[in-house]
């Protein structure tokens, strides 16, 4: 999208009010729960919304719907909060863009150009056609990039059929039961040796705070979200692809953030980079069924005999002396597959781990 810059001050200006009033309603809640063990629900919030409008100006020129979308955003964070039983939800930094959420109303939209009455005409580029009723629309910006997204009720047509385990890896992103290997890219890898590049040559050439030093900062931005949104792209094609073919899918429950904080750095920076969890959670939303299923012993096990040995990272085919051979991450997926077929009917295909997985139920 391409605001004018009289509308990216605008922008700016009501995002970060609305970031004031959700950190005002986030204490609000902090205070009654430590001080009081209550929780103030989310229409209490939206009744002070009148009385705070009036008192402050530039929340007087901010549409009603979109304040209310604080609430609904907070709600849900807070929510999470008490599933987690740990943690308050953190107070959010003004330098980060607070998203613009019209729900139905407010704004139209003529083939590339976003109107609303507070910001004007905005033009943009339209990937794709909208199909269905619009339910939100959504300003966002990164990086001094500005996006509009749209969110539609069109139900997502799901052409998979059957049952496939799937193990997650580094480098192959994704090992199937059937024996198809889905190789990584390397756009994280790229792209930090670039970032680096820069780093260095800011922080040994430049003195920080100088021109230079910030326009190499805003250059390390960029890249990072060049790299985050190729990333992105990739993954949603994998599983865009996947949930085509298959209607239930198998996968360990991995602990990503444990796995990371592991002793070797180079490791732990690779799993960051390969956003293992993010991988899952755009599967998930994507296929009819995810089943997960205990991650221990799944690549140490052979597949046929149900024989356990060491298996080094290094190690990248499982040989066992049953005479069973295949590459580690496939027979990992094919004993993924055996547990969640055992979960779902108590009866497993493939292989011999049905007690695992029964008491992993």
């Amino acid at each position: 999208m391409y605001p004018k810059k009289s509308q990216q001050e605008k922008l700016w200006r009501h995002a970060n009010k609305l970031n004031w009033l959700y950190n005002q309603f986030l204490e609000q809640k902090i205070n009654a729960y430590k001080e009081e063990k209550r929780s103030i629900s989310r229409y209490d919030l939206q009744n002070q919304i009148p009385n705070i409008k009036k008192e402050d100006d530039v929340l007087g020129e901010i549409h009603s719907q979109v304040i209310q979308q604080v609430t609904y955003r907070l709600d849900k964070t807070y929510k999470s909060f008490f599933k987690r039983g740990f943690g308050f939800p953190k107070f959010r930094s003004c330098r980060k863009f607070f998203g613009i959420i019209y729900p139905q109303s407010g704004y139209s939209i003529n083939d590339n150009v976003f109107h609303t009455k507070v910001y004007g005409n905005m033009k943009f580029i339209k990937h794709r056609n909208v199909k269905g009723n619009i339910k939100t629309a959504t300003i966002k910006s990164e990086n001094n990039r500005w996006f509009l997204c749209i969110t539609t009720d069109v139900e997502r047509e799901n052409k998979g059929s059957g049952i496939v385990g799937i193990d997650v890896g580094i480098t192959n992103l994704v090992a199937l039961s059937n024996g198809i290997i889905i190789k990584n890219k390397t756009h994280a890898k790229y792209f930090d040796s670039q970032i680096n590049k820069l780093k260095s040559r800011r922080d040994s050439q430049y003195k920080k705070g100088s021109r230079k030093s910030k326009y190499l900062s805003q250059v390390v931005k960029r890249l990072y979200g060049v790299k985050n949104r190729k990333v992105d792209d990739f993954q949603h094609k994998v599983t865009c692809s996947l949930s085509r073919e298959f209607d239930i899918v198998v996968v360990e429950d991995l602990d990503t953030k444990k796995m990371s904080e592991s002793k070797i750095t180079g490791l732990n920076r690779e799993l960051r980079n390969s956003k293992l969890s993010s991988f899952i959670n755009k599967l998930e939303y994507k296929v009819n069924q995810m089943i997960k299923v205990n991650p221990i012993n799944t690549s140490k096990t052979c597949n046929s005999c149900g024989r356990l040995k060491k298996m080094p990272l290094s190690k990248r085919t499982y040989a066992c002396t049953c005479g069973y051979r295949e590459d580690r991450d496939i027979n990992a997926a094919k004993n993924i597959i055996c547990l969640g077929q055992a979960i779902l009917s108590g009866e497993c295909t493939v292989g011999s781990t049905i007690q695992e997985a029964l008491s992993f139920r």
